[in-house]
């Protein structure tokens, strides 16, 4: 495909820098034409071709803005003298020696101008450009009249020997396109100064801001001796807002002269409101008062701004370094990756760009081949003084850089290739075959092996919320199955998630049940990279932390800082590694991102989505209410690179007609600049697993003949169990927290439910009342059923010698089953196969927990292996002498009621009172209507058939197609291609 060049290019060296539309020298940056070219939006390309800060504006960019926009009613002061009077305290300069303009550019023209002015008429004043350089050195001073020569840096000196009277000189420092500073800069130009005394010097430093300590410093200094310095800064480059436009120029000798130059208002009010809080916060660098500043090439004084802390006023130092540092480790790692390419060579200079030498034979016109890639670069033809086939290329994000290279790879290795796609795909279906030649030396930090990146890291696409419960699980699963069915390989991942609802993989590790559920949305088994940071409260103040789905520690809230950056690194590597296997990540946030106390150690919401490059959507609860004052306040919460990724809104469990809400959807977008991209209705009956909260899918239903009470355990977990009991319509599960709500249930069946907690909830059982409530129902007769965690409160004792759970060596149970529980720090977490051995029905589940139980008679069987009915007989009356608690249970025998397809006993029954540690057992129809039955049976009823639960994958496509039809699918999917 023959590519035409795009407006920001010029195929001829002969057209020296009159190149684009406007006549004016082309430049890079034009993002319209670029993107127009590419074939691609303006968000889909990768442009590195204006030399900008990788790490975008600053988070506070949109207070500056607010406090400008307080005056957009009013015209600026044309003369900024509030700006001036900051940028003097920060520069130590006179504020009489600044001039502010729109941009640099603006600038460099004015002081041609200027200079025009100060020369004597038949002096024959001459520019000099040192080339290779910024196009608009030559532009200004050719259109203020002057004759312009071009010369070579070391050729300046011998130049100047024969320089008529007010000639000048325009030098980049750093260079602009090869970033290298002028000789002996800054002191080699004040030398020159002193032996020419009637010739100009244009120092531009817009870029000197990205140069570490040790080059060269500013020139600012030497102004206080040296009238015919001339120095011109940008805001725009390192502080990346281009948009704005702000420049200056210090030039003590003449700057009343230059500000006759340019018109009236120079800065709109938002552009000036940005540069005051940009120089507040270099005279608040002052925290460390000996600095020598890249920004001002002094040490210098200054003050904290009213309102900000000690610990704020570091805000410029931390972003000088975080681009250093990032600046450096990018320049090392391209360095050896340009190494490993054919044809290239890699001209790294001092800035936050390099040149790029290419062999045209392998790469074509490379700034068109690159083009295609949606990857934007800036030609060099018309840059006068360079030899042809070169390219500069900012230096951007790690991940940016990554995508260049592969593209190169791409080129280089197959220059007909229009679709870099096509070559990732083709090398990722080779089983085996290792999907990288990038070196992984760069991502460290991790405890994981850093998997090899794929040539293409996955797209990904986040759901956050407006707050917990608004419904992002269940939105993520829904897209995930919609991407699924669209042919996408698509994968779930959340950085961290806090629930009492997990499951087991294959291979014994645990992850959040919501991750799982989305998995299965994607066709995929569950896998601990899908969620790598498990959080599981144990009380009020403290949770377990699983890292990887393996327990790491438990710990209180005031500790959780302290195993931050282990769980970030952790999620991270996580993600990574899961992002090379697949072409598209669907990931959900947590809690919500505009909880700004947190944001500082963010790696779940925008973090998790900054690091994968992640398109974000907003997911909010019109039910609760203030769905869109939540949407435009939590947008109002990002900073500048969080709004790059941010696409929209999605309002979700609507109940109505749409058409209701009127023009809320416009005043939204008006409002936050964002569109709402879909209203999802209230979806009644889904049986899909629930995470967040303990909610109780079959209700209460009063005509229900069979009646499932459930003590509300303050630790319940895997509450997931109850779910199937929702396709019984003889069933109503009701939930107490008080013997009086129990009685009121009129119980025919009692479950206690898992527990993350077992011994503060089996207390709390007792504190209540109902411990003694549910004694009584067994004794009178009544089925009770124990699952996991509530199976070892149904036992004569508790045994946690370690303190692996609580802080008490000793628990009574409730004596219901002669059955002892000892704890152990080791944790089971399996996928398992059952028999219910009284009916023969094959079960499948999990088991999560610590703990291994046994009968009180059976003093050799730690785990209840080969116990059998026979020896377990008369154990009733043991355990009814060994506890207060047991005299509650009914006379009879205990006996097995569930082993796994080992022999390894996980139930125990005694009279109408059994326990089991498998999670997922009422899933099985037969099974559960079998209970049902038996209970049914007790109660004189006759026997029903089995009700079918709903398959979860039904239930998924169900989920899916409901949410598909009220969103801008469209829309959605053109964020991931």
């Amino acid at each position: 495909m023959n590519y035409k060049y795009a407006q920001s290019y010029s195929s001829s060296p002969a057209s020296a820098n009159r190149n684009s539309a406007d006549g004016h020298a082309a430049h890079g940056g034009n993002l319209r034409s670029l993107a127009e070219t590419a074939g691609c939006t303006r968000d889909q390309l990768l442009d590195a071709s204006a030399n900008l800060n990788p790490l975008g504006p600053p988070d506070w960019l949109d207070a500056a803005l607010y406090e400008g926009r307080k005056a957009i009613s009013e015209y600026p002061d044309p003369q900024a003298l509030r700006l001036r009077g900051l940028a003097a305290t920060a520069l130590g300069l006179d504020a009489a020696a600044l001039v502010f303009g729109n941009g640099a550019d603006e600038l460099m023209f004015a002081l041609g101008r200027s200079l025009a002015e100060k020369t004597l008429p038949g002096a024959g004043s001459v520019h000099y450009i040192c080339e290779p350089c910024y196009a608009s050195y030559r532009e200004a001073a050719a259109s203020a009249g002057f004759p312009v020569q071009s010369i070579q840096l070391d050729k300046l000196e011998s130049t100047l020997a024969a320089a008529p009277a007010g000639s000048a000189v325009w030098l980049g420092a750093p260079n602009n396109p090869d970033g290298q500073f002028p000789t002996h800069y800054p002191q080699g130009i004040a030398d020159l100064a002193a032996k020419h005394p009637d010739v100009f010097f244009v120092l531009d430093e817009a870029f000197i801001d990205f140069c570490a300590d040790e080059t060269p410093g500013s020139a600012l200094p030497l102004q206080h001796t040296h009238d015919t310095i001339i120095i011109i800064r940008s805001l725009t480059k390192f502080w990346c807002v281009p948009g704005l436009r702000i420049g200056y120029v210090c030039w003590p000798a003449g700057a009343t002269a230059l500000r006759a130059q340019i018109p009236n208002w120079p800065l709109n009010c938002l552009a000036e409101a940005f540069a005051c809080r940009v120089f507040e916060e270099l005279a608040a660098q002052n925290a460390e008062p000996q600095t020598a500043s890249k920004l001002t090439g002094q040490t210098y004084s200054g003050r904290t701004p009213p309102g900000r802390s000690s610990k704020q006023s570091s805000v410029l130092a931390l972003r000088r370094t975080a681009t250093l540092q990032l600046l450096q480790a990018e320049r090392d790692w391209l360095a050896a990756e340009y190494a490993k390419l054919p044809g290239l060579k890699f001209i790294p200079g001092q800035a936050n760009f390099y040149l790029l030498h290419y062999d045209p034979a392998l790469y074509g016109e490379l700034h068109e081949q690159l083009l295609q890639h949606a990857i934007a670069v800036r030609c060099c033809d018309n840059f006068s003084g360079l030899a042809g086939n070169h390219v500069r290329i900012a230096i951007r994000t790690h991940q940016e850089n990554i995508t260049i290279i592969e593209a190169l790879h791409a080129i280089a290795e197959k220059p007909e290739t229009n679709n870099l796609d096509s070559v990732c795909c083709a090398v990722s279906q080779q089983p085996g075959t290792p999907t990288s030649f990038l070196s992984t030396a760069y991502l460290t930090g991790s405890p994981l092996q850093p998997a090899l990146q794929s040539r293409r890291r996955a797209k990904a696409l986040m759901i956050q919320g407006c707050s917990s419960d608004a419904g992002k699980s269940l939105v993520t699963a829904a897209l995930c199955r919609i991407f699924r069915n669209k042919g996408y390989d698509v994968a779930p991942f959340k950085a961290q998630n806090m629930s009492l609802n997990s499951a087991v993989t294959a291979d014994g590790l645990e992850l959040g049940r919501a991750q799982a559920v989305q998995a299965a949305a994607c066709g995929l088994p569950p896998e601990a990279r899908m969620n790598p940071v498990l959080l599981k409260p144990e009380s009020d103040s403290g949770s377990q932390v699983v890292l990887m789905g393996k327990p790491y520690a438990s710990y209180q809230a005031k500790r959780y800082y302290e195993l931050h950056e282990t769980m970030k690194a952790t999620a991270r590597a996580a993600y990574d590694s899961l992002a090379a296997d697949h072409q598209l990540i669907l990931m959900e946030g947590a809690g919500s991102p505009a909880e700004i106390n947190l944001k500082s150690r963010d790696f779940v919401n925008m973090g998790a989505a900054l690091h994968a490059g992640a398109r974000v959507l907003l997911v909010g609860d019109i039910d609760r209410g203030g769905v869109f004052a939540s949407f435009i306040g939590t947008v109002s919460t990002f900073s500048p690179a969080e709004l790059k990724l941010f696409a929209g809104f999605l309002v979700n469990k609507f109940r109505g007609d749409p058409d209701l809400l009127g023009d809320a959807f416009a005043m939204t977008r008006e409002r936050s600049g964002f569109p709402v991209l879909g209203c999802i209705p209230m979806l009644s009956g889904l049986n899909i697993p629930d995470e967040d909260q303990p909610l109780i899918k079959a209700g209460s239903n009063p005509d229900a003949d069979m009646r499932i009470v459930v003590p509300k355990l303050r630790r319940v977990s895997n509450f997931t169990d109850l779910d199937a009991f929702a396709a019984d319509p003889d069933v109503a599960v009701i939930a107490v927290d008080n013997p009086a709500q129990f009685r009121a249930a009129r119980p025919d069946i009692v479950i206690i439910p898992g527990s993350k907690a077992t011994v503060a909830d089996l207390h709390w059982l007792y504190e209540t009342g109902l411990a003694e409530a549910i004694q009584a129902f067994a004794k009178s007769g009544g089925t009770v059923i124990g699952i996991c965690g509530g199976y070892q409160m149904l036992g004569s004792l508790i045994l946690d010698r370690q303190h692996t759970e609580s802080s008490e060596s000793r628990s009574e149970g409730l004596g219901l089953l002669p059955l002892i529980t000892e704890f152990h720090p080791d944790k089971t977490l399996v996928q398992t196969e059952a028999v219910w051995l009284q009916g023969g029905y094959k079960l499948n589940g999990y088991e999560i927990h610590h703990g291994r139980t046994r009968l009180v008679s059976d003093n050799t069987a730690a785990d209840g292996k080969g116990s059998s009915p026979d020896s377990a007989a008369g154990i009733a009356t043991t355990a009814a002498a060994s506890t207060p608690a047991a005299s509650t249970a009914n006379t009879g025998i205990a006996y097995p009621i569930m082993k796994t397809a080992d022999g390894e006993i996980i139930g125990y029954a005694q009279a109408c009172c059994w326990g089991s540690y498998l999670h997922g057992l009422f899933d099985n129809d037969e099974f559960r209507r079998y209970i049902l039955n038996k209970a049914r049976e007790l109660k004189g009823l006759q026997a029903l058939p089995v009700f079918h639960h709903a398959d979860l994958d039904a239930e998924l496509d169900r989920l899916a197609a409901a949410v598909e039809q009220n969103i801008d699918f469209a829309a959605i999917e053109s964020l991931v291609r």
